[in-house]
């Protein structure tokens, strides 16, 4: 195996830094996605633990620059410690665009993490990656979810009445557009609770 260079230029708020999901990460990520909070507002597909590291592997192997394509999977950190998986997905070079997603494990919620998190992709997004605009879907009654991202200066655009399927039952969901134009809060900021 060789070693990569760091693949994200250091962006942090406060104590919040992203790095890159690697194969040795795939566990914990498959050991988050079956906490009981992520199950019931995501659409979750099974994935086998060596599936999910040939994923990460593959995903690698793309620098985070202007050229970047597909979908980018990140490990939350809160100082030393890993709290949850952030994805910038479907990047679309023709039209500058991107969606995000985003879960902090249940022992880190309530902490302001996941509107950090969101700030230092949106820095990710709208520097390097040289997008114009990045999407982002919450389940309706997904209050807490939704609060982040109007935090962090998404705009609610509407509902999509059964957009994902979860646990079987097409979900409802908020829609979210944040333009690289737009007014969002400094980066530094981590005074929100999630």
């Amino acid at each position: 195996m060789t070693t990569r260079p760091p693949a994200v230029p250091v962006v942090a708020a406060g104590p919040i830094t992203l790095r890159r999901a690697t194969p040795s990460d795939a566990p914990a990520i498959l050991t988050w996605r079956r906490e009981p909070s992520a199950a019931r507002y995501q659409p979750l597909k099974d994935r086998s633990l060596d599936a999910l590291r040939e994923e990460l592997a593959e995903a690698l192997d793309r620098p985070l620059d202007a050229s970047f394509t597909g979908s980018a999977r990140f490990i939350i950190v809160c100082g030393e410690a890993d709290a949850g998986w952030l994805t910038i997905q479907r990047v679309d070079r023709d039209d500058q665009d991107a969606g995000i997603g985003y879960t902090v494990t249940e022992r880190y919620r309530g902490r302001g993490i996941a509107s950090s998190a969101v700030r230092v992709a949106i820095a990710l997004a709208f520097g390097p990656l040289d997008l114009g605009r990045l999407a982002a879907v919450s389940a309706v009654d997904n209050v807490a979810s939704r609060r982040v991202l109007e935090r962090n200066g998404f705009r609610f655009e509407g509902i999509a009445r059964g957009l994902l399927i979860i646990r079987g039952e097409r979900v409802d969901h908020a829609t979210y557009g944040l333009l690289a134009t737009d007014v969002r809060p400094p980066i530094e900021t981590m005074e929100d609770r999630d």
